[in-house]
């Protein structure tokens, strides 16, 4: 299912509960609401998070990331924007949240086999995370990481061509998401892509699943189940999108309960 908005947003309906993401959104059985709780945060975001256990989930969701579609995803979303560009032109994109920096590493491989030039600016809030995203691209130049909180993003407007935001969005309350999303498309130049998780029972148990059949890792069991259960719908994420003054955008659900959103600048 794709959803493409232009023009005016529509009238959104909010049911006035705090910070359960079900704005403009009827019951639905196979969609729960939205366990967000900023006092239990996933186990990757606990200041006293295990570096060896944190280290393997890294690994995990890298794993995740080449074989359950979100590289596939976010190549996609790029590409759609890179449309809007000559086809000569180097781009400059700033990735968000950037864990051990799979994003911004898979961009610069396939940038260099294109012949095209880029420059990535990755940014991350964890120092541990920090360091392990420079270690994994010391052989690329085209990549700076630094540590920062995406939350207080200090850009000036249109400082990037495309910025990229994967899997952190859920991690956020629906009013910093909100704050979010109209920072990202405030920095863009073009557009920017967010891929994360499209919340769903079905999803929930298949996380759980996943994780307990996959890995013994605790962080990677946890964070799995809980990441869908604090995961935006797609009609959640889309009222957020509008609501953050986003004019023109596409948001298209994806394989392995995945959401897709390409916001275009106009």
């Amino acid at each position: 299912m794709r959803l493409h908005i232009a023009g005016p947003p529509p009238r959104i309906v909010v049911d006035g509960r705090a910070d359960n993401g079900r704005h403009g959104q009827t019951l639905n059985f196979s969609v729960p609401e939205r366990r967000y709780d900023p006092r239990d945060p996933e186990m990757m975001d606990r200041a006293d998070a295990d570096t060896d256990l944190l280290d393997g989930d890294l690994r995990n969701l890298r794993a995740i990331n080449k074989w359950l579609g979100g590289l596939r995803v976010v190549r996609r979303g790029v590409a759609a924007l890179m449309t809007r560009t000559a086809p000569e032109a180097g781009i400059d994109v700033l990735d968000l949240a950037t864990g051990s920096a799979d994003y911004p590493v898979d961009l610069a491989k396939r940038m260099r086999q294109s012949g095209r030039s880029v420059r990535v600016v990755a940014v991350d809030k964890n120092p541990f995370m920090v360091e392990i995203a420079q270690k994994r691209t010391a052989e690329f130049p085209e990549i700076t990481v630094d540590e920062m909180d995406i939350r207080a993003l200090p850009f000036p407007d249109g400082s990037f061509d495309i910025v990229l935001c994967s899997s952190a969005i859920h991690h956020l309350s629906r009013e910093e998401a909100l704050h979010l999303l109209a920072d990202m498309n405030r920095i863009a130049r073009i557009g920017f892509v967010v891929n994360d998780l499209d919340r769903s029972r079905a999803g929930a148990w298949a996380a759980w699943l996943y994780g307990h059949l996959s890995t013994s890792n605790p962080i990677t069991r946890y964070d799995s189940y809980l990441s869908m259960l604090r995961a935006f719908t797609m009609d959640e994420l889309a009222a957020m999108t509008h609501e953050a003054g986003v004019r023109s955008f596409t948001i298209s659900r994806e394989a392995f309960f995945r959401l897709l959103l390409v916001g275009v600048k106009s």
